[in-house]
Formats: C-alpha cells, structure tokens, sequence
C-alpha cells in the first residue's frame, strides 16, 4: 500500500529519531482483528503489507486494555482493530 511506502520514506534513514504514531491505522495485523460477514480476497495482502511497514520501521505496538475492537458497524455485521499506537524503541 502507498501509504505503508510513504510513512517509511519520512521516516528514511532517521531510524534514531523515536517514533510515535497513533490513530485509525485502518489496518489489522492478523485475521483475528477483523469480523465480518464477507471476506476479502486481498485481505491478506494487505495484513503482510501493515506489518511488513512496522517490522521494517521497527515498530511496536503499545498494549490496549478494554474492548478487543475499535471500529464496529452499526448493524453488528462487522467489527475490526483500526485503532492502535506504534512506537520505535527510542
């Protein structure tokens, strides 16, 4: 995703500049963060893509307490981990 591709070229070769970035990612790690009554063919193209951005920019993410979702529809069909803080070790 272009997205992924941008974030790390502002990133470039500042790997010691520490990172925090925060916000509806709209992304989920695994197949896990994401209910819904249809499934995407590219789905897991793009999962690889989000954590092949945060694996190449060193980033981790901060531990969340409460609900296992952020992003519901408002029938209940469906429900996704969107929101999320990414940190660089420094």
């Amino acid at each position: 995703m272009v997205t992924w591709e941008e974030l790390t070229n502002v990133r470039g070769t500042q790997l010691s500049i520490a990172w925090c970035l925060c916000g509806d990612f709209n992304a989920v790690k695994n197949d896990n963060e994401k209910k819904d009554i249809s499934t995407k063919s590219n789905q897991k193209k793009e999962i690889r893509g989000f954590n092949s951005f945060r694996e190449r920019n060193f980033l981790v993410e901060l531990p969340v307490v409460g609900k296992k979702y952020t992003w519901y529809k408002a029938d209940g069909s469906a429900k996704s981990r969107l929101d999320r803080v990414l940190v660089s070790d420094e």
